[in-house]
């Protein structure tokens, strides 16, 4: 949290030139104004994690301030508060007001940042004229009471932008639509990836944590003490310490637990693993977290467990591994989670996300990239809407019979249908591909394969896989491609030896070397 000082010094009147925006972030803005322009009164705006939400409602705010417009930001955690003022200074606008404990108050300005936390215990701002309120995280804000209270009584003539990247609500009865009378959408997450604005996730499902034992919770999600139980035990937390060495050692990475408890033993295992670990909770001072943050920003240590506190206004990009252990009833939560690592960070050199996913949660709701459409109805599915279909083949022994997708065995005649999403990558790992990117991985592993023949650098693969698809293929795509799952000792030898005198021709450092062995055995080397 930023002191009073602190609030002053970056209040002080600076000329700052604001951050450009990219082309889909300006056409998402004028999508807002269009439905402002023929008088709808409450938007929502859906934007993916990390495509740049705070820089758009920042710009928005800032198109308001200087028409002399009164702004409101509604938020549900401090994070949020520090991140959009932040945001806010970018572009100059550092005059704002907090209506939040330990925040300074300024009643003048047209700029309020405000807590559903702590606008039910002041009353002031009942008579500030309000021309713009801006929901942050709306799937949760939308649904606050004061933001009720403010809608049907104290601003019901301000226009009401909401803001999020997950518009799902845990409860099925529950739907923005009920609100929102207008959406206007920025590009979908596989839009972003295969524009290079986002990276490409790689999955991996170890043995996911049995849930039979544990039951649901009123407000529809797993019972939390239960989950905790099942999640919680040394033999499931040492699994996850091994699959991270194996496929995600040496990055940044942010591990999502069931609750505090499992944030520190999963922290202390790693740490005992010769791994620097941390976990981050509520009961923290702001100064103490945000340390916290600044050694995995600095690397000096490389995992972070938390179980809420940085599910949202975290914003760290050179995190390159997300480990699910949470299993949730909620689609928002888990997208959110997933896309802590899904930022760009050129100056780390990051290409991927590693996803190590124990709570099933990939497998329940689903790939980032599988969200083609959202709807702001009830029960919509954001994959396709209608569940799609297919044929038990003829050709392969089959019946004809048309089946619902979902279906693994024909209900007619028995057929067994071959896995779709599912590859075998690292002994005891599964790898989960989309249907779409399994044409993806084996076309990079075959350009790995022929770079190999023809002794080029490795690379090569991965520039043509770029100027095909238009982002990086996930490291983890590589492992096995050439010499397979079960490698001699004299195969990576010979490797190294072959990439040794590519990097002698290219004049390539050792570490360059190195790292094309990871690529190719993984982390767990012999030679």
């Amino acid at each position: 949290m930023l002191s009073t000082e602190q609030v002053q010094i970056l209040s002080t009147e600076i000329v700052v030139t604001p951050p450009a925006l990219r082309p889909y972030q300006k056409k998402f803005i004028a999508d807002i104004y269009a439905h402002i322009k023929v008088g709808a009164k409450r938007i929502l705006g859906v934007a993916a994690t990390g495509s740049g939400k705070t820089v758009v409602m920042a710009q928005v705010i800032a198109h308001a301030v200087a028409k002399g417009r009164r702004v409101m930001i509604v938020v549900h955690r401090d994070a949020l508060i520090e991140q959009s003022y932040s945001e806010l200074c970018s572009f100059g606008l550092n005059n704002c007001g907090f209506i939040k404990y330990g925040w300074q108050e300024n009643r003048d300005s047209l700029i309020q940042a405000a807590s559903v936390q702590t606008l039910p215990k002041r009353d002031w701002w009942h008579q500030y004229p309000v021309d713009l309120v801006v929901l942050d995280e709306a799937h949760l804000t939308a649904f606050a009471s004061v933001t009720k209270q403010m809608m049907a009584e104290i601003y019901p003539q301000a226009i009401y932008l909401g803001l999020t990247a997950t518009p799902w609500r845990l409860n099925k009865r529950e739907s923005l639509g009920d609100i929102f009378e207008a959406a206007a959408f920025a590009p979908m997450p596989y839009e972003l990836i295969n524009s290079g604005f986002l990276v490409k996730p790689a999955y991996f499902s170890p043995s996911v944590t049995d849930l039979k034992k544990v039951g649901t919770a009123a407000n529809g999600d797993f019972d939390q003490g239960q989950l905790a139980l099942a999640c919680d035990r040394p033999e499931l937390i040492q699994q996850i310490v091994r699959d991270w060495h194996n496929l995600a050692y040496g990055r940044r990475t942010i591990a999502f637990t069931v609750n505090v408890s499992h944030a520190r033993n999963l922290a202390a295992a790693f740490t005992a693993a010769g791994v620097p670990s941390a976990h981050v909770d509520g009961t923290m001072p702001p100064k103490v977290i945000n340390y916290i943050y600044a050694q995995l920003a600095e690397a000096k240590i490389l995992l972070l467990a938390s179980c809420l506190k940085v599910t949202e206004g975290f914003n760290l990009p050179s995190v390159s591994a997300i480990i699910s252990t949470r299993p949730t009833h909620s689609k928002s939560l888990h997208f959110q989670m997933l896309g802590r690592g899904l930022r760009l960070s050129p100056k780390t050199g990051k290409t991927d996300c590693i996803v190590l996913d124990s709570s099933g949660n990939v497998q329940r709701h689903g790939f980032v990239e599988d969200i083609k459409q959202i709807s702001l109805e009830p029960g919509f599915d954001s994959t396709g809407g209608e569940a799609s279909k297919k044929v038990c083949p003829p050709e392969h022994g089959g019946c004809g019979a048309i089946l619902y997708a979902f279906h693994m065995r024909c209900c007619e005649c028995g057929y067994i249908f071959e896995q779709p999403k599912k590859v075998y990558l690292v002994p005891e790992l599964e790898q989960l591909l989309s249907s779409e990117d399994k044409e993806r991985y084996q076309f990079y592993r075959s350009k790995l394969r022929e770079a190999y023949q023809k002794s080029f650098a490795p690379g090569w693969a991965a520039m043509i896989f770029k100027e095909r698809y238009g982002h990086w293929s996930p490291d983890a795509w590589a492992i096995g491609a050439i010499f397979g799952d079960n490698p001699k000792l004299e195969q990576r030898t010979y490797y190294l030896n072959h990439l040794s005198a590519i990097a002698k021709r290219l004049e390539k450092p050792e570490s360059w070397v190195q790292r094309q062995m990871e690529l190719e055995f993984g982390f767990k080397q012999t030679a």
